[in-house]
Order: C-alpha cells, then structure tokens, then sequence
C-alpha cells in the first residue's frame, strides 16, 4: 500500500513521469531493499549519513550495518529492526526509482518528508502506510465536514470497500482526498441504496475500460467487451461491499436493507444533498467512489 501511495502522489506532483513509473513498477518484484533506503524511510539516517557510509564502504570490507554502527548513525537495536524491513517488499519502489536513476536519495528524503507535510500525517499514520492499515489510512485522508458520527459511518465504508478491493482486485490501491460534489459526469455508474434509519447512497464511476479489468479481475475471468455480464461483476463487487457493511453494521443493532445495484451509461451527477467523491486509484487506472445520504 506504501508503494501505491507514494507512487500516485510522486505522479500528481510530476515528480515521477507516468512512463517511468511503469518501468518501476515492471521491475520493483525483482529488487531488495536495501538499508540505506530503510534507514531514510524510517527516519534513522539522512541522506548525507547514508552517502557517507557507501563512500567508505568503497574502502573497507564490511557491510553496511557494520559501518554505519561504528560512525554512530546506528545502534543494534535500530539496524535489528532495519534488517526486519528488508524482508518486506512496501519500500521496493522507493529502491527502484533510486536504482533507475528517475530519482536520487536526497530527493526521495525530500519528497517523503514533504508527502508526510501535505497530509498532515504524524508518524503514527505514516507507519500505519507503510503497514497497510487500511481503517488508519481512510481516517488520515478522509474529511468529510460532517458530524463525528458520520464521518465515522463513511470512513467505515470506505476503509471496507479499499479492503475488498484489495483482496479481489488489485493489491496496489490507493486513495486520495475526498471531494465535495457539484456535478460529475462518468461515462458508467454502478450504484446502489442501503435504507434504514436514513438512506445511505454509495456509487463507483469510471471509464469503460476501468470497468471492464475490475469486472476481469473481481470475476477472474475474460470478458470480450464491458457487456451485461462484466457489468454483473461489478454490481456484484459493490453489492458483496454494501451487504457485508451491512452485517457490519447489524452487529451494531444498526438495520439497513440493501437495495439492489443499478448501472447507467453517461451518468450525470447532480447531487441535492450533500455527497462525496474519493478518488481511488487502481494499477489500470481510476474510479471514483461516491458516498452520501439522502433525504
């Protein structure tokens, strides 16, 4: 999830060219960490300390960790815990984009401090990125100018509807600031209503193609157009969404009932009650997930 954060924040801010990011992503599997990256990522070393120990590694048998303890920019304990991460594959692009030359240490130490700054992210959130804590992530992006206890009703969802696709689509997801709607046009719109105390609205929109490898990879198989039956398995992605939030929140003696998901062509939203667009970014591409309630 790290990668998939980073790396949509990098391109909305240029820093990264689409093309170039691509070529990251074909060969980041095939990397491992290294501690130098590590050591930055969790805020251990600078860039300069890590410089300094590869310049003298140049001259001295020994590894990093070894160097690094003896000129103090270490302890065990910190090196110990930088040896754990490597393990990992959550910091295998920021390793990549230093390899491919798309982007120096100093920079991605730069860029990271300044990713932490936009989102007002303090360490705890950061962390929670870098695990894919999926329910601390929704919560550190999501603002949605509402009562504590719907703001909380809408991070719910979104934090499960991340999760599932996650688990069924694509494991490289992201999400980025919530946005208040006026009017938004899709060229497809899945939706659907769960009714109970109030009406809850929920829709994903997005382009065909979008559409069709959701539909491709939530059904694991083929489609040979965006046709009624890929449409079906996108219903039935945001239906196995909705009615599991539903348990969820019947668990809680909150009863909704779910009504069944609808799609239309060449939607236009224009919203009389307030609802919300969160931009969810997927490795193919985008869509949109739209929250709100109704009269």
């Amino acid at each position: 999830m790290f990668s998939a954060f980073f790396g949509n924040y990098l391109l909305n801010k240029g820093r990264v060219q689409l093309e170039d990011m691509k070529r990251v992503l074909e060969v980041m599997h095939t990397k491992n960490l290294k501690l130098g990256v590590l050591a930055i990522n969790l805020g251990y070393m600078t860039a300069k300390e890590v410089e300094n120990v590869h310049d003298k590694q140049a001259f001295m048998d020994k590894y990093f960790g070894e160097v690094a303890i003896e000129q103090g920019y270490l302890t065990e304990e910190q090196l110990e815990i930088l040896l754990a991460e490597q393990k990992s594959e959550r910091l295998v692009l920021a390793q990549t984009l230093i390899e491919e030359g798309i982007m120096s240490l100093e920079a991605f130490e730069q860029e990271i401090n300044l990713y932490k700054i936009e989102y007002g992210l303090n360490d705890d959130q950061f962390e929670a990125i870098r695990n894919g804590d999926v329910h601390v992530v929704a919560t550190a992006f999501m603002t949605f100018e509402k009562e504590e206890k719907v703001q909380q009703f809408y991070i719910e969802f979104v934090t499960l509807f991340v999760k599932n696709l996650i688990r069924f689509v694509d494991t490289h997801v992201s999400i980025d600031r919530v946005q208040r709607i006026d009017e938004l046009e899709y060229p497809h719109l899945i939706s659907q209503y769960l009714v109970g105390e109030d009406t809850f609205f929920t829709a994903v929109g997005g382009s065909e193609e979008v559409f069709l490898t959701l539909a491709e990879k939530y059904a694991t198989t083929s489609f040979e157009a965006f046709d009624e039956y890929a449409i079906d398995a996108c219903q039935e992605f945001l239906n196995v969404t909705t009615g599991l939030f539903a348990v969820n929140l019947s668990d809680q003696d909150i009863e909704y009932t779910l009504k069944p998901p609808t799609h239309v062509t060449d939607a236009i939203v224009r919203p009389k009650n307030t609802l919300y667009r969160i931009p969810v970014h997927l490795s193919h591409g985008t869509i949109y997930l739209i929250v709100g309630h109704l009269d």
